[in-house]
């Protein structure tokens, strides 16, 4: 188990705070605090508590985890923030529409947001600019990892999602992946989801990709583990 470090969090604070353009009188100011408060955080003097620690995030624009023990991140990024060389991709996946009671197609965009050390993404609706999700990507030469949480903090549904997604091959390529979320009662759920650069309609031979296969399904039986094989990838000339 690592040791609390309050330096850290206060120099973590301080490093933010001047990747955002604040000077300790504006976080001051935004807070509720006096600058010299603020220089004791910085320091290490003192220890904002969990509401403190929950503003200044948002006025850095940053993420609670960021704050705390930095050197603990993904293994083998190779300092990776954004693989994919762009700021919009675009996410296919079979999804449950209440209304219809019918699980259908669903397309999204996941909007790429390069910060210093971490790349933001927003889950937006496809045709709109609704943000329905808002987290962090990180990721290797192997494999990515989408985190979503609440866009919203007054949300009345808690919501966690992740995405993993396969890259080994490369990224031009259409990219398979699992999509892990829960529906509107709190059920989990884990689908197969494609993933690509370019905006691709979603066909019905785009959709029998999603659908497990007899493999996997003979897998949960003999397992009780449902092993979704994400391993191939399809070029575009495939869809």
């Amino acid at each position: 188990m690592s040791n609390f470090n309050k330096k850290e969090l206060g120099e973590n604070i301080k490093k933010y705070r001047r990747i955002k353009g604040l000077s300790q009188e504006n976080l001051a100011v935004a807070l509720g605090k006096t600058p010299a408060t603020i220089a004791r955080y910085e320091t290490g003097e003192i220890i904002p508590n969990a509401e403190q620690i929950y503003m200044i995030c948002n006025e850095l624009d940053i993420y609670e985890y960021q704050l705390f023990n930095s050197t603990k991140k993904i293994n083998n990024t190779d300092t990776i923030i954004n693989p994919f060389n762009t700021d919009i991709l675009y996410l296919y996946y079979i999804a449950y529409y209440p209304k219809s009671k019918k699980y259908d197609k669903a397309k999204f965009r996941l909007k790429l947001i390069e910060k210093p050390d971490i790349c933001k993404v927003d889950f937006i609706d496809y045709k709109t600019d609704f943000i329905y999700l808002s987290g962090y990507l990180q990721a290797d030469h192997h494999i990515a990892v989408f985190v979503f949480e609440n866009y919203k903090e007054n949300n009345l549904r808690f919501e966690l999602s992740h995405l993993i997604l396969n890259i080994v091959d490369g990224t031009n390529k259409l990219m398979i992946g699992t999509f892990h979320c829960t529906n509107g009662e709190y059920m989990p759920s884990i689908r197969k989801c494609l993933v690509s650069r370019e905006d691709l309609e979603f066909t019905d031979k785009l959709l029998n990709k999603l659908k497990i296969t007899d493999i996997e399904k003979e897998q949960l039986s003999n397992n009780n583990i449902l092993y979704l094989d994400i391993t191939n990838t399809y070029d575009f000339e495939d869809k």
